[in-house]
């Protein structure tokens, strides 16, 4: 109750400032004559209002458009909507995550990898395998903050540097530039030693017919 008697007597302030405030616009030019409309009588020439204030000249400007007419509610409920699931401090802390990561909340494929997560976390998700960690918090292996940062690091930095990654500063008309690459010889042999089977050609079971266009990099007479 409280806060409708507030809003009216915002309202109420605000109407008492537009009426104090507002002015008859002048005229840019001479008066026009009134034009009669079907009845006979003369219709009235509204000039419109100028005002002294920002607030007020906004508002008018809005009643003009009749966009209050118009409206419409930003968000429709979905059917039987259940809102309030997220009941426990637990609950609501994955909630603010899922609204607040990154800025604008998770998308709805990271809300679906988020529940993956969460339901593998519980112990709930089915078909999961059981191993030494099972039963495991996650302070048992980073035990703070920076020892959770540090340890996705280092992950990444290893697998990195296990794939063999280098990177070189090339000069190009002045300008350096830092190029990020691995050896494709080296690529393409690892990859041949760890594939279970290895085809280098596209003809089935035996080379397809020469031609100068290539299906894949490694069609050629080298292979």
């Amino acid at each position: 109750m409280f806060e409708y008697t507030a809003i009216g007597e915002a309202m109420t302030k605000m109407d008492a400032l537009i009426q104090m405030t507002r002015r008859v616009r002048k005229p840019t030019g001479p008066a026009r004559k009134k034009k009669k409309t079907l009845n006979g009588s003369a219709q009235a020439n509204n000039a419109g209002y100028e005002y002294a204030t920002v607030a007020a000249e906004v508002r008018q400007h809005f009643e003009d458009l009749h966009d209050w007419e118009s409206r419409l509610p930003l968000v429709t409920r979905r059917k039987n909507c259940r809102p309030g699931l997220f009941s426990s401090c637990r609950l609501r802390l994955v909630e603010r995550f899922a609204l607040e990561c990154g800025g604008g909340g998770l998308s709805l494929a990271n809300q679906e990898k988020l529940f993956n997560l969460l339901d593998a976390w519980d112990r709930t998700k089915p078909d999961m395998p059981v191993d030494g960690g099972h039963y495991l918090g996650i302070r048992d292996a980073v035990p703070s903050i920076n020892a959770f940062k540090n340890a996705i690091k280092d992950y990444l930095d290893d697998a990195i540097e296990d794939e063999g990654w280098l990177k070189a500063n090339i000069a190009v008309d002045g300008e350096t530039y830092q190029a990020i690459f691995r050896p494709a010889l080296t690529v393409g042999l690892e990859r041949m030693r760890r594939a279970k089977t290895v085809r280098l050609w596209s003809g089935g079971n035996r080379p397809a017919p020469p031609t100068n266009a290539r299906e894949h990099p490694m069609d050629g007479d080298a292979f």
